[in-house]
């Protein structure tokens, strides 16, 4: 079992001890309560490993949650950490504003080759959610350029639950009370329909009960709402931030439809289920579903760099043209956004897909993962539901086993686990009480087994048996 006891006699320790009291007196972490932090020893990274982290006194963890749901092939990975050094010695930056560079055009002839094929335009961003911005403003600002009456179409649409990033137009439309509840009054809110597991989990529908009302919800709000929609933004099959709710193919697949029918665009948002979390390279294509805008980031550079795009239809981009009076352009976009390096990071990453037959080894090890949830954590007392698609897996707990009963939030019931699991060497991060697992498409079944068996230990730790 780990030690989170630090001996102060030795010189290693005093390294931590420095770095730790460096972190707490300056640095603000992102989602992090400061009352929780303040109080604990920090884990502090050195360097990663295959499928591990390694904390600065050499203990390694599995890291059962890609690094924040990014990491594909494992850390280190030499062509990867090869591809990153042989740009560099090259370019490290260059604007993409009235500017091209090689890594990015390299990149964009691997991408055009695997996303839908009525996809054919790649905006670069340099984060999952500036990403989501561009797809909105692409929305929003091609129906305005249609004229008439287009330029009623104002509004967004967006399901109950949705997280699309933390830019006030993100969450407009991706609004999560628990992170956002401050800023009600700054954002413009989305017209919002209830996903199937609204019906299902929390007012006890049966799954295709749940389906139906749902539909009806969204045709009847498409019905009233059509005239002055722009854009509908899906995270398409699994809703992350939220608790990992999974919808049907089917509910995908005719929102998709129905968006059509009644002239809205339709917006995938697959910044965390793209690059094969779910089983297929992208949850659309489970779905047989062809969106208006892919919105893509995370694992675009395999966790490495940050990167992230908007990819588009022709007919979109073609409304940004015409003469430069016109003011017609996208005016929009960052400094490093398509970033060379970063660029050069995701060529290759996608090139590991093709010649390491990534997405061919998945089945196994999903089935694998599967099995493995079922035996030591599906059975568990204090279990209530486990939720997955491929590898996105959320975990929910009960206080009175056999019925759904969830822990006040004050009990920090996902935190405590959390804490349980690194002492037994492995890295998994909560969203809320629902415990979350999300490990890279490069760990292997032993490492699966290994991280399914540590999250019930600590489970049990915490919860009884």
């Amino acid at each position: 079992m780990h030690s989170f006891m630090k001996n102060t006699q030795n010189s290693e320790v005093s390294r931590y001890t420095h770095c730790a009291q460096i972190d707490k007196a300056h640095i603000w972490h992102p989602f992090t309560p400061w009352e929780v932090w303040r109080c604990a020893d920090p884990l502090i990274i050195e360097s990663g490993q295959g499928v591990e982290l390694i904390d600065i006194d050499g203990l390694r963890y599995l890291d059962g949650v890609s690094s924040l749901w990014c990491n594909v092939h494992g850390h280190s990975h030499p062509s990867l950490l090869e591809a990153i050094s042989g740009q560099a010695q090259k370019l490290c930056h260059s604007t993409m504003l009235g500017l091209s560079h090689l890594p990015v055009i390299e990149l964009t002839e691997q991408l055009i080759r695997i996303v839908p094929d009525n996809l054919s335009r790649v905006f670069y961003a340099d984060s999952g959610t500036t990403a989501v911005e561009a797809a909105l403003r692409m929305s929003l600002e091609w129906w305005q350029k249609q004229g008439g009456s287009g330029q009623h179409k104002t509004k967004l649409l967006s399901l109950v639950g949705a997280y699309h990033g933390d830019s006030l137009g993100a969450v407009g439309v991706g609004f999560l009370e628990s992170f956002h509840k401050s800023l009600t009054h700054a954002v413009i809110p989305a017209l919002r329909v209830k996903p199937p597991h609204i019906y299902r989990f929390f007012e006890g529908e049966s799954p295709e009960i749940a389906l139906e009302k749902s539909l009806a919800d969204l045709s009847a709000t498409l019905v009233d709402q059509a005239d002055t929609l722009a854009a509908m933004i899906v995270e398409p099959l699994v809703q992350g931030a939220a608790g990992i709710w999974v919808h049907p193919d089917e509910y995908l697949r005719e929102a998709a439809r129905l968006c059509k029918l009644h002239n809205v665009l339709f917006i995938a948002d697959e910044v965390a289920t793209g690059f094969g979390k779910t089983g297929s390279m992208f949850s659309v294509e489970k779905a047989g579903v062809k969106p208006d805008i892919l919105v893509l980031g995370k694992g675009l550079s395999a966790g490495y760099l940050p990167i992230s795009a908007a990819v588009t239809t022709e007919e979109i981009f073609l409304a940004f043209g015409g003469d430069p009076q016109e003011r017609k352009t996208f005016y929009y976009g960052q400094t490093f956004c398509g970033n060379p390096l970063a660029a050069a990071v995701a060529t290759e990453n996608l090139k590991i897909f093709a010649r390491d037959h990534v997405l061919d080894l998945l089945p196994g090890r999903i089935e694998h993962f599967a099995k493995e949830l079922e035996k030591q954590i599906s059975g568990l007392a204090h279990v209530d539901e486990v939720r997955r698609l491929g590898l996105m897996t959320g975990i929910d707990f009960t206080q009175t086993p056999g019925k759904r009963d969830p822990h006040d939030t004050s009990d920090g019931i996902g935190m405590r686990i959390t804490m349980e699991a690194r002492k037994r060497g492995a890295i998994i991060r909560p969203l809320g009480d629902t415990m979350v697992l999300m490990p890279a498409l490069a760990m292997k079944e032993d490492d699966l087994t290994k991280l399914v068996e540590i999250t019930a230990q600590a489970i049990e730790a915490v919860l009884g048996n």
